[in-house]
């Protein structure tokens, strides 16, 4: 049975300041709920899985995320790590693209947003180097930007969070 870890993108700071974008929906509210639900459609799909989410008010900084996640993500013994984000621009930006750093995680990430684009405008799966989630785990890793959090038509098809649950998850295990 293949294992994934979800670590929720972002967290909640000591001040009370979150990390996240926010726009018409909240970046990381919306993927604290979303997480659970994938969770489930992962295990649907005969999937092991578990979410990671930073404890709330414990971090001074968002450099802290990083250091909680990654040794939790990389003594896990997990196939596949997938950090969910939405994405932000001036409110114009829409649709979803995954992205990813090995070739391991091309195919996850192709596949996850073959599934997305059939919902939302096709940004593709785009490699990229930059991002510690994806330089710092052990196992392949994906990081899913499902939408942008500040475009008014993405967050209407956002909604129903169990589609976008499904959609993710079936693309991980390739349905």
């Amino acid at each position: 049975m293949k294992k994934a870890v979800i670590s929720v993108g972002h967290s909640i700071l000591k001040n009370g300041m979150c990390t996240s974008a926010s726009g018409v929906v909240n970046e990381y509210q919306y993927n604290k709920a979303l997480a659970p639900l994938l969770k489930v459609y992962l295990e649907k799909n005969g999937w092991k899985a578990d979410v990671i989410v930073c404890p709330e008010k414990k971090f001074a900084s968002k450099e802290e995320e990083k250091s909680y996640k990654l040794p939790l993500i990389n003594q896990g013994g997990y196939d596949l790590a997938l950090e969910l984000h939405l994405n932000a621009s001036d409110g114009t930006g829409h649709g979803a693209e995954v992205y990813y750093k090995t070739e391991t995680g091309k195919a996850y990430a192709q596949r996850v947003q073959k599934k997305l684009a059939g919902v939302f405008r096709d940004r593709g799966a785009k490699k990229e180097d930059h991002l510690y989630f994806l330089n710092g785990t052990k196992p392949a890793a994906i990081l899913v930007e499902s939408f942008f959090c500040d475009n008014k038509g993405d967050c209407e098809l956002g909604k129903d969070m169990k589609k976008v649950a499904k959609l993710i998850a079936d693309g991980i295990a390739g349905k």
